[in-house]
C-alpha cells in the first residue's frame, strides 16, 4: 500500500503542469529569448559569448571585448503556468 501511495505521489509530481513551473525551464526560456534577441548580438558586436551571469534584475552577457546588461521584467500569471516576461536590453559596453 505504501508503495502505491508513493508511486501516485511521484506520478503527480511529474505532470506537465508542474514542469511548466520549474525554475530550470523558466530560466531556460528566458536565456533562450535573450540569446535569440538581435539587440544582444549587436551590443556584443557579434562576438562569441564568453559568459552569462545572473544579476539581481536579469543577466549580464559578455564577449571578449563587450558586455551587455539584460533586465528581465516578469509578470506573475493569473493562473498556474509559466511566468510571462519581457526583456530590456542595455547598451553594450565595449573596451
Amino acid at each position: 500500500m505504501k508503495a502505491l501511495v508513493a508511486a501516485a505521489v511521484l506520478a503527480i509530481a511529474a505532470t506537465p503542469a508542474s514542469a511548466a513551473l520549474s525554475g530550470y525551464w523558466d530560466s531556460s526560456k528566458v536565456i533562450h529569448a535573450i540569446l535569440g534577441d538581435d539587440r544582444v548580438a549587436d551590443a556584443l558586436r557579434q562576438q562569441p559569448i564568453e559568459s552569462i551571469a545572473r544579476t539581481e534584475n536579469g543577466y549580464q552577457i559578455s564577449s571578449r571585448d563587450c558586455s551587455v546588461e539584460v533586465r528581465v521584467n516578469r509578470t506573475a500569471p493569473a493562473r498556474p503556468g509559466p511566468t510571462r516576461f519581457s526583456l530590456s536590453i542595455g547598451g553594450g559596453q565595449c573596451s
